[in-house]
């Protein structure tokens, strides 16, 4: 299962191609390079402190409420799921036709547990809870990079996970910190076949968003991307492998057993989604159509932009592909595709919650001059506190 790069002069496109190839180590070795990498613990701490400090001194200037803010839209749903559990019948919005079976319950029930059942500040504390389940995802983040990217500028991606344009939802009251970590605990588990430890993760990420599901398709994929149709008979010599697929989705089954004691819909999760106007059509269709808004409508933001980064996610996506990057590119490609194929609003959202797409960009500037780099990465963190203060003043577009 090793691509590893070709040294020496290329005279085809397709050859050049090979010496982006990303080298997948043998798990004994992928083992070695997480127990030698020494995660900078000061810098992560460090960023989280600057990033946070800078936003809290936002909300001040504004005088709005940093915990209140950062617990409202999506926020507010997981505190309700924590408080009362899940809805017996919809009530929420303006319509009514809303509930909170669209979350999945293992973000609220951290919350639950870190606020004593509901005797401290539920938005203090899962401030605080967000912050830290980030701190150890970027600690895992630079383990999973010393095993696919030895000596990749470990720093580089620390400081672009903590500041780029729409990292403030690591700090609320949202699933993106927590599926973050199990997506990158996966990753390492996979790399150094410790199929134990993955089963456990797939199945807590298919419990904390309706995305976790697709690691267990996107680990298919690579599969047979790097031994084709030996895929299937190696499948029935590592059984390992198969319970990896059968486990992965049992949080997704649980949590659907869960509704249909609660709703008498299974699927409640999914057909709630038409209360926020999601409904399963083309995603290409609704790609070019959001991208249309910038010469027909470009008063219309809103959709030209989301339509913009999904574009953006496209890119990084192929990006992916050309390193050879399977599985990573088959996760981008389901967290992207999926939701695009129900309307354009919250990519930005999907795409930031999913580590493989800010694996991908830290790849691009990791090729770049360092100096230039680190300029994008400001610019980044510049243009995130004009969406930071777009947050606070409760801009829709941002949910």
């Amino acid at each position: 299962m090793n691509d590893s790069v070709t040294a020496g002069p290329r005279s085809t496109l397709g050859e050049r191609f090979k010496t982006l190839a990303a080298e997948t180590p043998p798990p004994f070795e992928a083992l070695a390079r997480v127990q030698a990498v020494r995660i900078p613990w000061g810098h992560i701490l460090l960023a989280l402190l600057v990033t946070r400090a800078v936003w809290l001194a936002i909300a001040l200037w504004g005088d709005h409420s940093y915990l209140h803010a950062m617990a409202q839209f999506d926020g507010s749903w997981f505190k309700g799921i924590m408080t009362r559990g899940y809805d017996v019948e919809a009530r929420g919005m303006s319509d009514g036709d809303a509930a909170n079976w669209a979350f999945f319950p293992l973000y609220p029930a951290l919350l639950w547990l870190v606020t004593l059942g509901g005797q401290l500040d539920p938005e203090l504390m899962g401030v605080l809870l967000s912050n830290a389940l980030l701190a150890v995802a970027l600690g895992l983040g630079c383990r999973y990079l010393a095993i696919t990217r030895p000596g990749a500028p470990l720093l580089l991606f620390v400081w672009l996970a903590a500041s780029m344009p729409y990292s403030f939802y690591f700090s609320a009251l949202y699933s993106e910190s927590l599926f973050w970590l199990l997506c990158l605990a996966s990753l390492i588990d996979w790399r150094c076949q410790r199929t134990g430890r993955v089963m456990l993760w797939t199945l807590l990420l298919s419990m904390t968003r309706a995305t976790g599901v697709f690691w267990v398709i996107a680990m298919g994929i690579e599969l047979v991307a790097r031994l084709r149709l030996r895929a299937f008979t190696e499948l029935w010599r590592r059984p390992d492998w198969l319970l990896i697929g059968v486990v992965g989705p049992l949080g997704l089954f649980l949590f659907m057993a869960l509704l249909y004691h609660r709703t008498g819909d299974a699927l409640a999760f999914s057909h709630v989604q038409i209360s926020w106007g999601r409904e399963m059509g083309n995603p290409l269709t609704n790609l070019i159509e959001g991208l249309s808004y910038w010469q027909s409508a470009p008063e219309t933001l809103r959709p030209a932009w989301q339509a913009s980064m999904a574009l953006v996610g496209v890119g990084l996506i192929g990006w992916l592909g050309v390193q050879r990057r399977w599985l990573e590119m088959g996760l981008a490609g389901f967290t992207l595709f999926v939701p695009l194929a129900t309307g354009l609003d919250a990519i930005p959202r999907y795409m930031i919650g999913m580590p493989v797409f800010v694996l991908a960009l830290h790849d691009l500037l990791a090729r770049l001059p360092r100096t230039l780099a680190w300029g994008l990465v400001m610019l980044g963190a510049l243009a995130n506190l004009w969406l930071v203060e777009n947050w606070y003043d409760t801009v829709f577009w941002l949910v």
